[in-house]
């Protein structure tokens, strides 16, 4: 992975350039100006977008991470902080309608006619939304293309597209369907993307007002001055364990997915049953309380009530970054059912003046902004634990991959790190899939910038997974040991850090694999198991770590 300055220019790198340099020349970009670059770069995702084919695959990815009212939207403005909304003129946005994605958190807000505004976390958050906009106008465009003199828009769909795709598309636009089929029918999109400010200091006070909110949401505590464990996950596996409230509610549970009609879930809870997989079992009914806490109001307080008695923090987040936080006492776990599932006796934890401070992961480099972030503002790390989702070039999916060597095309920089998380850890709690040691891992820049030729190239240098956050967190991690800014296009050995360091992800797709890449596809129950086994390690080497550093002080 070395630079070589006579090579070629990568057509990704051009293509970032592009759209870097005119947002950051004039502040705004029409997406027409960015279609060529964007067909060239021939990415893996996108693999039809220099014909005018209707490619589904990118199509049904980009509508799955970009609101429903994409089929009236015209502009987009992107800001990191109401603050740069209101010192542009448009104090008003949080008065609009907040609109979600599906497969991507982001704060966003439509104002019921033709704009939408966005609240951007970093770098990546432009990358991906540029790339976003250019593959779903391409193939909103084509659509149109075909469909515009149709005299029965559902029909001519339904020979343009196949089957299986169709029903993709009915689900994600449901009772929608006929009205957004009548839309791409007599609207040809053109989206202009306007930057408010893309200095790397507006990234930084967004990211300062993120953290300000969470401290001023637990006044009780003294961030500053209390040890802490870092842990990149989510917001649901981590206290779901250290709570256990569905052993409580287990027949609620088991009720609720009979009266579903879930064949596929049905069989997956009897099979689980058929092999006595207690531990499966377990996860298997904290996937299924997740549908049913959306219905079920009583259920959702119970909950609440038992991470409150547990002394569990849930920080959501209000304006800036969209990451939600926990913070998680270690004291309180004796009063849990942890014990019985780590196989320890937490009873010393009472002592403990540590905390967990665990995030919904963010996205791309908001990675690295978080993490230095809250190691400027806390006590001394003890532990920074990552997990996240990767797609895996071998194994399959819902695999759990453990790697030593992670790229950063970020800073070009190869770092080697000593993994706390090995085969062992994982041997008598999972048995869903594969668990693969010293993989060597790839952090892109994005989804859509990725072509075949790059995930060759790093196939062949043994580079076995692709991912997001890695590199990002790991340029942070270089600066909590070394006395300097992180470094670029060099190979640095973390090992060993003055804090236990893991890193897992778990496969979410297979990009070789065309059916089961996540354009074609949504992640259901299949990182499920893998999820809660992660998390559980990751608890599991809090706790030891905890307990051994409570004993010698004894």
């Amino acid at each position: 992975m070395n630079n070589n300055h006579s090579e070629k220019i990568d057509p990704i790198e051009i293509h970032i350039r592009t759209y870097r340099s005119l947002l950051k020349s004039a502040g705004y970009v029409q997406i027409e100006k960015l279609i060529d670059s964007h067909k060239q770069m021939s990415s893996f995702l996108h693999e039809k977008a220099k014909t005018p084919e209707v490619d589904t695959s990118a199509f049904i990815y980009s509508l799955l991470r970009l609101p429903s009212c994409m089929s009236m939207v015209k502009k987009v403005i992107l800001g990191q902080s109401i603050r740069v909304f209101k010192n542009n003129r448009f104090a008003a946005i949080e008065s609009w309608q907040e609109v979600e994605a599906v497969g991507r958190r982001r704060k966003m807000y439509f104002n019921g006619r033709d704009t939408l505004a966005v609240y951007i976390a970093s770098v990546t958050d432009v990358d991906d939304l540029i790339t976003l906009l250019t593959a779903f106008q391409i193939e909103w465009n084509n659509l149109h293309g075909a469909l515009k003199k149709s005299n029965n828009v559902v029909n001519s769909f339904q020979q343009i597209i196949d089957q299986e795709d169709i029903s993709r598309f009915k689900k994600i636009w449901g009772e929608d369907y006929h009205q957004f089929l009548t839309a791409i029918k007599y609207r040809k999109i053109d989206f202009h993307v306007h930057l408010l400010s893309g200095s790397y200091m507006e990234y930084s006070r967004a990211t300062q007002y993120w953290w300000n909110h969470i401290e001023k949401s637990i006044p009780k505590l003294d961030l500053l001055n209390m040890p802490i464990y870092f842990v990149s996950s989510n917001t649901h596996s981590i206290i779901n364990l250290i709570a256990r409230f569905v052993l409580y509610e287990k027949d609620l549970l088991i009720n609720y997915l009979y009266k579903t009609k879930d064949q596929n879930l049905q069989s997956i809870w009897e099979k689980l049953n058929f092999e006595n997989n207690v531990l499966s079992q377990e996860f298997f009914l904290y996937y299924l309380s997740k549908k049913l806490l959306r219905e079920n109001k009583d259920l959702n307080t119970k909950k609440i009530k038992k991470e409150q008695t547990l002394g569990i923090y849930n920080i959501k987040a209000e304006h800036n970054l969209d990451i939600d936080a926990q913070i998680i006492p270690i004291a309180k776990f004796p009063q849990s059912k942890l014990n019985s599932l780590l196989n320890l006796d937490l009873d010393i934890l009472k002592k403990s003046r540590s905390l967990i401070v665990n995030i919904d992961y963010p996205l791309g480099w908001a990675a690295y902004q978080v993490l230095t972030e809250i190691g400027q503002n806390v006590g001394q790390v003890l532990g920074i634990y990552i997990m996240g989702k990767a797609a895996a070039l071998n194994g399959h999916i819902g695999d759990i991959l453990l790697p030593t060597t992670i790229f950063d095309q970020h800073t070009k920089n190869i770092y080697a790190v000593n993994n706390c998380f090995g085969l062992s850890d994982f041997n008598k709690i999972f048995k869903g899939g594969s668990v693969l040691e010293n993989q060597k891992t790839v952090t892109t820049k994005g989804t859509f910038l990725e072509s075949a030729s790059n995930i060759e190239k790093w196939f062949r240098e043994g580079y076995t997974d692709i991912e997001m956050e890695a590199g990002p967190y790991l340029n942070a991690v270089y600066e909590f040991i070394y006395y300097n800014r992180y470094e670029e296009s060099e190979f640095i050995n973390l090992s060993p850090t003055p804090f236990q360091l893991g890193i897992a992800h778990y496969a979410s797709d297979t990009p070789y694999s065309k059916a089961k890449n996540l354009g074609a596809r949504t992640l259901s129950y299949e990182g499920v198991e893998s999820t809660y086994a992660i998390s559980l390690v990751i608890l599991k080497k809090i706790v030891e770590r905890e307990l051994k550093l409570l004993k010698d002080k004894e």
